[in-house]
This record gives structure tokens, sequence and C-alpha cells, in this order.
């Protein structure tokens, strides 16, 4: 089935891209907006550009802000194609497919989705459960279909959206529709664990001790997605609206068993200068426990601060131990005035220590 579902995407991304020049890929890494749905030309620009762009970065944050907080989907479209030029990330694909979803434009969204397929976004089930919406708003209720089996395949298991979702109001007509989703959906019986188990999975077991410093390296391959804002508090602030300046990542699993994981995980201000470093920037990092459904047992803070003015932590974890060192940061200007381009830090100095150990139960309990 995987292979026939990207047999379809690259079909569907053909259709939608009539440009000759387009259908082979370009000896350029750099993209246009020529070539920004042709997959062979991403990936070849993604292989060729490994290290991280932090212009692209920027649009794609400024696009975010457009799109989700100022709810101006069209404004923020140029934002995201220009973050995908400079370089493509799935990320970017995806809402870039969202905001041309809510535009109208749908055959478009669908070459987005597919890119955003390609480079393994995560997850999955979203970008397929968007793609057949779209096909069933272009009244293509057979692709439609296929698609929306795929996503519950994949994980998508919200049944009572399925059958009220007026963008699938013309995939419902389908005589085979509510047979093909019912099928699909016996087997997923528990949503809220199986979105769980979907999220948490992607935090592999970190190997003790372990050091959260700022030489520890953060990859963009790991970040988290939106879709998992649930069980990201920080990635919404008191508004509730999305954080447009940070990203999160997958750190790594601490502990696991059938009923508790603790899990870790970090998030970084992205919006930076160009001479910038990104593990320069100022790291957050929280452990964090949950239950087999994924609800919050408990949460802590253990690395990176979230004001200027308090000791920066750095948390070294072994087993059941989290022991933090607690460290007065000093830098050659003020990163509240100046930031932190060409800003050295002048000094180091430890202040103190805390430890905490993780009880049976998913608690983080302080000692002494």
């Amino acid at each position: 089935m995987r292979y026939l579902l990207l047999l379809m995407t690259g079909l569907s991304l053909a259709a939608c891209n009539t440009n000759k020049s387009d259908k082979k890929i370009s000896t350029d890494p750099q993209l246009s907006e020529t070539n920004i749905y042709n997959k062979d030309s991403v990936l070849y620009a993604v292989e060729t550009h490994k290290a991280t762009n932090p212009e692209s970065d920027k649009n794609f944050l400024s696009a975010i802000d457009q799109y989700r907080n100022k709810k101006d989907a069209s404004g923020s479209i140029a934002l995201f194609k220009k973050s995908v030029t400079l370089q493509p990330q799935a990320k970017a694909y995806y809402e870039l497919g969202n905001a041309l979803f809510d535009t109208k434009n749908y055959n478009e969204a669908i070459s987005a989705y597919g890119i955003a397929e390609a480079l393994n976004y995560k997850p999955l089930s979203k970008v397929l459960y968007n793609t057949a919406c779209a096909y069933s708003l272009l009244e293509n209720d057979t692709t439609a279909l296929y698609y929306l089996v795929s996503a519950i395949e994949y994980g998508y298991s919200n049944a009572q959206n399925i059958f009220k979702d007026p963008d699938l109001a013309f995939a419902r007509k389908y005589y085979e529709f509510e047979g093909k989703v019912r099928t699909a959906l016996s087997g997923s019986s528990d949503p809220d664990k199986l979105q769980w188990s979907l999220f948490s999975k992607e935090f592999k077991p970190l190997a003790f001790p372990v050091t959260f410093d700022m030489d520890y390296k953060l990859s963009k391959e790991h970040t988290i997605s939106y879709d998992y804002e649930k069980y990201v508090a920080e990635m919404r602030d008191n508004k509730f609206s999305r954080e447009v300046g940070m990203e999160f990542y997958y750190v790594g699993t601490v502990k696991n068993s059938d009923s508790i994981k603790t899990i870790v995980y970090a998030g970084r201000d992205e919006v930076y200068d160009e001479d910038v470093k990104p593990e320069d920037l100022p790291t957050t990092y929280y452990i964090a426990s949950f239950d087999s459904k994924g609800k919050l047992i408990d949460k802590l803070l253990i690395g990176g601060h979230t004001k200027l003015k308090d000791p920066v932590k750095v948390p070294t974890l072994k087993d059941n131990n989290i022991q933090i060192a607690l460290l007065n940061v000093t830098y050659e200007k003020d990163p509240d005035q100046e930031g932190y381009a060409n800003n050295k830090i002048k000094t180091k100095e430890e202040i103190g220590k805390e430890q905490y150990s993780i009880g049976k139960d998913g608690k983080f309990v302080k000692q002494g």
C-alpha cells in the first residue's frame, strides 16, 4: 500500500505541474517557485543543503505568524514559498498546503502536501486527511476515499469529524464510503491512546549519563509538529496563539513502562540573526511524565531558563536521578538589548545545585 500511496502522490504532483522544465531534476540545488513541487528537484535540494538556513527559518516563522495568529492565509503563502526555496522543509510544505487549502487553491495544496509526505512530515495522518479533503472538494470521490482510508491506517481516528466534516461532504456520497471507513476505523478503538503513541514513539531511549548543556546538539529533523501541541503546552503563549518564535524538539525517553513514559523535549527561539549559530541560542529543556493515554502526570523545567535574570540550569540525567547545576552567565553585551549576535559569553559561574529523583508514579521529587 505504501508503494501505491507514493505512486499516486507522484501522479498528482505531475498532474498539478504542467511546466515541462519541471518534469526533470534541476542541476541547480537552489529551488525557485517554478519547481518547488517537483519531487526530484526538492529531494536534490534537501541533499545538497545539509546546514540550517536562518533566513528560511525566519520566513517560515513569519509565515506561521501571518497564517495562524493574524488569520491571513493568502498573505502567508509568499512567505512559506520563500522559506522552501531557501531550504525545503516538511513542516513548511505542510503549512503551505494548509494556507493554499484555506484560500481554495486545492490542486496546489495537494502538490504541497505531496512534498510534505515525501519529506517525511509527521504525523503523516494529518497530511493524508487534508489531501482527502482537498480531493473531495475537487469532487474526486474515489481518490478522496483512498487518502482518507490511508489517513486512518496511519493513525487518524476522529470518527465524528470524518462523518461531519463539510470538506468531505462530496466523498461521503460515494456508495463505498461508510463501509470502507468503518472497516478502517475498527482498528483504532482508542483515539487518545493512538495519538499519544504516534507522538511518543518519536522519543528514542537516552544513553546515560547525559548532560544538556550548550554543546548538546538538536537536529532540525527532530522538530515537533504543531499538531502535537496538546502534549507541549509551551507551544502556546498566554493568549493561546502559537509561539511563532519557538521551535520544539524531540530529545529522548528517560523511563518507559506500560503505564508511564517519562520524556525530555527542548524549546529554542528560532528568530535570530544570520551570524548567530543555533547552538549559541538559549535552549530550554523540559522533563515530563505521561500516562499510557498521554495525560500529563508531572513536568519540570530542567535546562536553560525562561527569564534572562534567572540562573541557567544545566542538567545531568542518570537513571532515576536529575542533577541540575545553576549557573550565573554573563555576556559581553546585554542580550536583552543587543541580542546574541557576536555576543560572547564573558563568565559562567556555578552558584548552586538542585537534585531530583523520578518516583514510581512519574512525579519529580526534589531532594535535600
